[in-house]
């Protein structure tokens, strides 16, 4: 496990998009972004929800570009754990690999 001091803290938030929206499309949208902050990454994006990863002080910024990439987008929950917004939002579960 990485020690949280040399990766930094991680903020994960849950946005409203459109159900057409994939995880390419909120990408593309935040790509004016990605080169100030490395660190920025869209996990996963349907049923018109899309879970963004990005550090805390960034928090702003990409709700901002989300907005104007999206109106009427809008920020549901901020977890500094997917396991936080997965208990909130089910829908949004990865199914897990079987192991053997």
């Amino acid at each position: 496990m990485v020690v949280k001091a040399v990766r930094g803290r991680r903020r994960y938030i849950v946005y409203t998009v459109p159900e057409s929206a994939g995880r390419s499309d909120v990408l593309s949208a935040l790509s004016s972004l990605e080169t100030s902050m490395p660190d920025l990454r869209v996990i996963t994006s349907f049923g018109g929800k899309a879970v963004v990863r990005c550090n805390p002080s960034e928090k702003e910024a990409v709700t901002e570009a989300m907005k104007a990439a999206y109106p009427g987008c809008e920020s549901l929950i901020t977890s500094g754990t997917l396991r936080k917004i997965r208990e909130e939002y089910p829908e949004l579960k990865v199914s897990q690999k079987k192991k053997r």
